[in-house]
C-alpha cells in the first residue's frame, strides 16, 4: 500500500456533520506521509469552491489533492476537436470548464451534472431532443441515489438513464465507478492502481468501481450503504470499517 484514494461524503462527514474520528485519521495519514487524493462525485460545486468549504469544515485539504468528476470531464472535452457543447449542470463549474466553446441549439455534447430540481420534464425533453439530434451524452457521475439529511434522494444517474431509455444511446460517464477515473487519480500520485487503497461507502461506486480498476478496497459504514449491502453482493471489500475513525489501526498492519 502506498497510497490512498478516500471519498468525502459519507466517509469523512454526512451532510454538515463531521464523522467522529476523521480528523484524527487524516492526521495520521498526513503524520505517516500517505500519498492520498480525496475522490468525489460532488458536482454542484467546483474544486476551488469545494476546498473552501472543507476549509470551513475544519479540513485543511488543497485543492490540488481534490479529484473530482467534473475535473476529468473538462479534460476529456479539451482533448476532443471543436466539441460544441451544452451544460445541464450547476452554474457554479464554469471555472472547471473555462475555453469550452457553448453550444445551446445543436451541441455536440450534452453535459449533465446533478441539477436537483431542475430536473424537470421541460429540461429533460430539451436534453432528450439534442441527444436525439445526436448529441453525446457526457455524465460526471451516474450515482443511483445520495444520502441528505432528509434521507435517500434521486441522484443524476437515475435521470441519466431516463434519457438512455428513451434515446437509445449510451452516456460517457467519467466520474466514479468509470476506471479510467481511479486511473487518473492513482497517476497523480505517480502510482499504479494495484498499490493503491479505495476508502468509500457506496459499494457499487466506491468498492465495486475501485476493485475493478484493480484497487484494494475499504467500506466503511457511515454513509448510504451502511446497513445490509454487503450481505446482498458476492464481490467483498478488502478491508471494512465502522468509520473512518479505525483508519489508523487498520493501516498500521497493512504493509508499505
Amino acid at each position: 500500500m502506498k497510497g490512498l484514494l478516500i471519498d468525502l461524503d459519507g466517509v469523512l462527514y454526512v451532510q454538515e456533520q463531521i464523522i467522529p474520528g476523521a480528523m484524527e485519521a487524516l492526521h495520521f495519514i498526513k503524520e505517516r506521509q500517505i500519498s492520498h487524493r480525496f475522490v468525489t462525485n460532488t458536482t454542484n460545486v467546483n474544486r476551488t469552491q469545494l476546498a473552501s468549504r472543507l476549509q470551513q469544515a475544519g479540513f485543511a485539504i488543497p485543492m490540488e489533492h481534490l479529484f473530482t468528476a467534473p475535473l476529468a470531464t473538462a479534460t476529456y472535452l479539451r482533448s476532443l476537436v471543436n466539441p460544441r457543447c451544452f451544460f445541464f449542470a450547476s452554474t457554479n463549474l464554469k471555472e472547471d470548464f473555462i475555453g469550452i466553446p457553448l453550444d445551446n441549439d445543436n451541441p455536440t455534447h450534452v453535459v449533465i451534472g446533478d441539477m436537483g430540481d431542475g430536473f424537470s420534464y421541460a429540461n429533460m425533453n430539451l436534453v432528450f431532443r439534442m441527444v436525439r439530434n445526436g448529441a453525446e451524452i457526457v455524465a460526471f457521475q451516474k450515482n443511483r441515489y445520495w444520502l441528505t439529511q432528509e434521507g435517500v434522494v434521486l441522484d443524476a444517474g437515475s435521470f441519466i438513464a431516463a434519457i438512455e431509455y428513451a434515446t437509445g444511446k449510451q452516456a460517457r460517464v467519467f466520474g466514479k465507478p468509470f476506471r479510467e477515473f481511479f486511473f487518473h487519480a492513482c497517476r497523480s500520485m505517480n502510482l499504479e492502481a494495484r498499490d493503491a487503497i479505495m476508502i468509500g461507502d457506496d459499494y457499487q461506486v466506491d468498492i465495486l468501481g475501485a476493485h475493478h480498476a484493480g484497487l484494494e478496497t475499504i467500506f466503511v459504514r457511515t454513509g448510504k450503504d451502511k446497513e445490509k449491502v454487503l450481505e446482498e453482493v458476492e464481490t467483498q471489500p478488502s478491508h471494512v470499517l465502522s468509520s473512518i475513525a479505525g483508519l489508523p489501526d487498520l493501516l498500521a498492519t497493512l504493509p508499505r
